[in-house]
């Protein structure tokens, strides 16, 4: 079962100095951000009535996203969560995300600490201009559970706040 990720972009505003002599004005563009999905969050097989668990910290089912930008530039992350996972028919799985189901590191081994998906995540890009930030979750099977492929969409916007 997995949750596929859709990457939101937003960029920084434009930046005008004042007008000179000539009545011309100069422009600054930040320069743009960069979102990679490299993996979706995957829960495999679950069986009925078991909550299953992904840490954010797991690097083989752990959502995983690159943001790329400027050295040193502010980012806000935001999250849109799914409250439930659907298969073709009638299947629903409920999920959840708790306190501790997002991580962000500037390498790509994951941070001891984790954050809150469902708050935003004030963070820089770190050296070379990044910044790695996985999402984990719990599935919640019923019982019965029908059987089947399960799937969502997580979305992730990211706001450049340092111009």
């Amino acid at each position: 079962m997995a949750a596929f990720l859709a990457a939101v972009l937003v960029s920084g505003t434009l930046a005008a100095a004042p007008l000179g002599a000539q009545g011309r004005r100069t422009i600054v563009v930040p320069q743009p951000l960069v979102v990679v999905a490299h993996r979706d969050l995957t829960f495999g097989n679950v069986l009925p009535g078991i909550p299953t668990a992904i840490d954010a910290r797991d690097v083989v089912h752990a959502a995983l996203f690159e943001i790329q930008g400027p050295e040193d530039a502010a980012v806000r992350v935001e999250f849109v969560l799914p409250t439930a996972l659907t298969a073709s028919g009638s299947g629903v799985l409920p999920i959840a995300f708790s306190a501790n189901d997002g991580n962000a590191a500037h390498t790509l081994t994951p941070s001891a600490s984790g954050f809150s998906p469902h708050l935003p995540l004030i963070s820089t890009l770190g050296t070379g201009g990044r910044i790695y930030v996985r999402l984990g979750g719990t599935v919640q099977p019923g019982l019965p559970q029908v059987g089947g492929a399960y799937t969502a969409t997580i979305y992730l916007t990211v706001y450049d706040i340092s111009t």
